[in-house]
């Protein structure tokens, strides 16, 4: 499980807008040539976006890592 600290770091490297969160598109982005769709990104996102705001910040970030262990 990557600490906080990793997970801001990972955030940075992902947010292009400099927003402090990713949007599908930024993920997009991130993972180009790795065959998924905006709308697959955009369902990531709903399942793990609990202020629905339609962006991951930090926090669900690291909430995505702790269930993913």
């Amino acid at each position: 499980m990557p600490s906080r600290k990793d997970v801001v770091e990972f955030l940075k490297s992902l947010d292009r807008d400099k927003s402090g969160t990713v949007s599908a598109k930024e993920l997009l982005t991130a993972f180009e040539g790795h065959q998924f769709s905006v709308d697959e990104l955009k369902a990531f996102i709903a399942v793990h976006d609990k202020d629905g705001d339609g962006e991951l910040d930090v926090d669900e970030l690291v909430a995505f890592f702790n269930s993913s262990k």
